[in-house]
């Protein structure tokens, strides 16, 4: 009994030293396993299971192994975190756009920005490689242990606004829906390229965030795409042949 009325106290302390969460303020909740949140030059400390706590500019979200967090901010948008990862939120701010810098050290995760009541907004994901800039979509941005990034594209709020990739050599790609781009930074080099997104793109998320909720059109729309672009061929002998299109392997 003694030793329960200590832990139930020392739980009471640690939430009672929590900032109480108010509308407007930006949050990390703890969605399954180990999620920690850290203060520049201080401990982590960890955050209890489906618990959320205010996340404050340049704190840092940590997650473990088999492990999720969600970071939501004031204008709706968030951000899913993986398994082993590692995200400072350099600033958030909002007049009439919202404003907001990530910093991806390591890990995989999956943005919805969003743009609430007509508002607009402008986000940026620093990694290793280079930033991504979204302006409101939906999509992945992972960064792997030897450096590669990859960013997915699944949705644009706005279509004259894609996704922007500009490495630190200087490279600018441009990704629309159903895109995704892979690049390496090698010997100061980025050797990065755009293509047309394949489910082994989409999978390499799907442990952490599932597949997104409209992949399965989304798939059916770039197959077609690459079936129309596919040599056609011929099946069957003399009156019994026909032509047909090709299909795009992985379709």
């Amino acid at each position: 009994m003694k030793t329960r009325a200590l832990v139930l106290a020392a739980s009471a302390l640690i939430a009672a030293s929590l900032p109480v969460i108010a509308d407007g303020d930006k949050t990390v909740q703890n969605l399954k396993g180990s999620v920690s949140y850290q203060k520049p030059s201080k401990a982590a400390k960890p955050i209890a299971g489906q618990a959320s706590i205010v996340l404050a500019d340049k704190d840092l979200t940590i997650t473990g192994l088999d492990s999720e967090a969600a970071v939501t901010l004031p204008d709706s948008s968030r951000v899913l975190v993986g398994s082993d990862a590692k995200v400072q939120l350099a600033f958030f701010n909002q007049t009439d756009i919202a404003n907001a810098k990530f910093v991806i050290y390591q890990g995989r995760f999956r943005f919805n920005v969003e743009h609430p009541s007509g508002a607009k907004a402008n986000y940026t994901f620093q990694t290793p490689t280079g930033n991504v800039a979204v302006r409101g979509t939906q999509g992945d941005i992972g960064v792997a242990d030897d450096g590669t990034l990859s960013v997915n594209v699944y949705e644009l709020s706005d279509p004259d606004l894609p996704v922007i990739v500009s490495t630190k050599d200087g490279q600018t790609f441009t990704l629309n829906v159903g895109q995704g781009f892979v690049g390496n930074f090698i010997n100061g080099v980025v050797q990065g390229k755009v293509d047309d997104l394949k489910q082994q793109a989409v999978d390499q998320f799907s442990p952490d965030f599932g597949l997104p909720d409209n992949w399965a059109q989304l798939k059916a729309e770039i197959c077609a795409k690459l079936d129309a672009q596919m040599p056609s061929k011929t099946v069957g002998i003399g009156p019994f042949s026909k032509t047909i299109g090709g299909t795009a392997p992985g379709c």
